[in-house]
């Protein structure tokens, strides 16, 4: 599937039914585009790691609205400060995983990667799906990341099943990384929101 963003209601459909197949495709967020497909399906979670010739102990993000947050993850003190301040936006935060978080989601030391993006493309089809999205940049490992469709086929060939065309993203740095799944939260990348503007909520 081929569409450009955003999806008429015969796409977005199409679009769905894709997805609860077990579909993996690109779509572009607010810096770079994405490589994702429903964070429920094993299946799919595979998939994207096979797509992006990605070791399996390198865990994933899901992408989420925010209030579906607390179906996925432990989220207490500090960390609520962080939401609060900084989402939607360009951070990611390793939280506790629930104790019910199927085990393909867990990163190490049973924790979940979240980011709540503040793309409206990603949240309209967060919105479709009704369910989280796997979130990675549609590369394969090592390699640039995309800002066009044409970028993410020439690296992912015919290895997805859909490309929703939103057109040039701006590119940029990724999101920051944060990890709040222990007392002692810590920045674990510098990226586009700057490490000095979070330290004050650490």
């Amino acid at each position: 599937m081929k569409a450009k963003l955003p999806l008429t209601p015969l796409q977005a459909e199409a679009w769905k039914q894709l997805i609860f197949k077990g579909a993996i495709g690109v779509f572009p967020t607010e810096t770079f585009y994405g490589l994702g497909g429903n964070a429920l399906d094993k299946s799919a979670v595979e998939r994207v790691f096979a797509c992006k010739q990605r070791p399996i102990e390198k865990s994933l993000l899901i992408l989420i609205k925010k209030d579906w947050l607390l179906d996925f993850a432990v989220v207490e003190g500090k960390a609520e400060n962080l939401i609060d301040q900084f989402w939607p936006g360009a951070l990611t935060i390793v939280f506790p995983a629930k104790n019910n978080l199927p085990d393909f989601l867990r990163g190490p030391g049973n924790t979940i990667a979240v980011r709540h993006s503040p793309s409206k493309l990603v949240d309209e089809l967060l919105g479709i799906l009704n369910k989280p999205l796997i979130g990675t940049s549609a590369n394969l490992s090592g390699q640039p990341s995309c800002q066009t469709v044409d970028e993410t086929h020439k690296q992912l060939g015919h290895s997805v099943d859909f490309w929703l065309d939103g057109g040039l993203t701006k590119g940029g740095l990724p999101s920051t990384l944060v990890d709040a799944s222990e007392p002692d939260f810590r920045i674990i990348r510098e990226g586009a929101v700057p490490s000095e503007t979070i330290q004050p909520f650490l």
